[in-house]
């Protein structure tokens, strides 16, 4: 009911042998479930080979799902310079379920994992979707105000010429 990563060193020599823990991953779970990306993102972690290590749904890394498939994590594991840096990247992929998702990731240097932080690519650009319309809103009510603004001031202008030409 709670996943496990067990961790082995080999020794050598006179005492050769090999020491062998098991770590509870329920800890890591733990971090990654209160991790509250805007109302439908989330936080997932997955090791070397692209399996699932912690997930806000435990029931997916109990189930030892690999996720090397989605075309982020591959592209994040495939990537040994990348790995090497601390450095964040970001793309535009499907997540398990086929929704685009606005991925980020970053590595784990000292275990070799990747963590990942998603959100609904709908629900990352609905600001920009937002400023965009208002902008395009004030633009057209502008360009409203001055058409009526200038057919005014084209109307008192007119009106004294023509009574001059008149006369």
């Amino acid at each position: 009911s709670e996943p496990y990563l067990t961790i082995a060193v080999a020794h050598t020599g006179r005492n050769a042998g090999v020491t062998f823990a098991e770590v509870n991953l329920k800890l890591i779970w733990d971090v990654i479930a209160t991790i509250k990306v805007g109302r439908t993102g989330y936080a997932y972690v997955v090791n070397r080979q692209g399996r699932l290590i912690a997930h806000p749904d435990i029931s997916l890394v109990l189930r030892n799902t690999d996720l090397s498939r989605l075309p982020q994590v591959a592209a994040a594991l495939a990537s040994p310079e990348r790995r090497s840096t601390s450095e964040p990247s970001a793309s535009v992929a499907a997540d398990a379920t086929g929704q685009a998702m606005l991925s980020a990731s970053a590595p784990i240097r000292r275990l070799g994992w990747l963590v990942f932080v998603e959100l609904s690519l709908a629900e990352a650009l609905a600001p920009l979707y937002t400023t965009v319309s208002q902008t395009v809103s004030l633009l057209l009510g502008g360009l409203g105000l001055s058409a009526v603004a200038g057919l005014l001031l084209t109307r008192r202008m007119v009106g004294p010429i023509r009574r001059l030409q008149d006369g």
